[in-house]
């Protein structure tokens, strides 16, 4: 189990720095549907945190049972859903593309983290917890990389220039 609570608490920190960077993120957009989605981000990594603390200790104290039902998963921590995101002024496509590439790049080595962990373990719940979490993580990429397309499209518009 100590194998465990090493990868889980990298994973915490995975999350924190992920919490940190969408929170920074938000500062720079007045307040539109960006700003509160990349709070929201913050705020699912933040639950994500406290998630994974909460198992790290389960671990540590072998008295305790963990549950890795996915259903029981759900109900503690928030899966995350579709935003509806508003475009940004013309000024900020620039960061925002930036911002929602480095999120999308951070999200998918999350989903890679998970899943060589999945890897590392020998618990069969392990190899679950860490499937719930390579989800997780996945459904970010997917609404980032939504998003990223979007702003993405709107930079090669503003340059008059359409790549294909």
């Amino acid at each position: 189990m100590q194998n465990e609570v090493k990868i889980l608490r990298q994973a915490m920190l995975n999350e924190v720095e992920g919490a940190e960077f969408y929170k920074l993120s938000a500062d720079k957009f007045a307040p539109s549907g960006t700003k509160d989605a990349l709070l929201d981000l913050a705020r699912q990594e933040e639950e994500h945190i406290e998630y994974l603390k909460s198992l790290s200790e389960k671990l540590i104290d072998d008295a305790k049972e963990i549950n890795f039902d996915p259903e029981d998963l759900k109900k503690e921590v928030e899966s995350p859903g579709i935003f509806n995101w508003d475009k940004v002024d013309e000024d900020m496509v620039r960061l925002a593309v930036t911002v929602f590439s480095v999120g999308l790049n951070m999200e998918k080595d999350s989903v890679k983290f998970y899943e060589d962990a999945k890897d590392q373990v020998e618990s069969a719940q392990s190899k679950e917890l860490f499937d719930i979490l390579v989800k997780w993580e996945q459904s970010h990429v997917d609404t980032l990389q939504k998003q990223y397309d979007i702003y993405q499209q709107e930079w090669w518009n503003m340059q008059n220039f359409e790549p294909f």
